[in-house]
């Protein structure tokens, strides 16, 4: 491109949080469990989505995302249905009764 058209290029990459996959453990298990529960159907454990902020804290402890997937998704105007909300919020309330008990 720089001499297709007589320009100079220059790039630097700064990385702010290197990617990583989490191996399937308790945590996953215990997650996949509750969502299981919850909507009748098996969780897949994927590396398909994109960058998150766990990123940052993998080092720190454990890291399984999971969460509601639309087509909206961090657009302006991003929305789900409350019923998926709803139910989010009983796999929760699953992950941390099962956690503890």
């Amino acid at each position: 491109v720089a001499a297709e058209f007589g320009v100079r290029i220059e790039m630097r990459v700064r990385v702010s949080g290197e990617s990583f996959v989490t191996p399937p453990g308790e945590l996953s298990d215990l997650i996949g469990k509750a969502v299981a529960a919850e909507t009748g159907r098996t969780p897949e454990l994927s590396t398909s989505g994109g960058t998150s902020d766990a990123r940052f804290v993998k080092h720190h402890c454990p890291v399984v995302e999971f969460g509601l997937v639309g087509k909206t998704m961090h657009q302006v105007d991003e929305r789900v249905e409350v019923a998926q909300i709803e139910q989010l919020k009983t796999i929760y309330k699953r992950i941390l009764t099962d956690y503890f008990a």
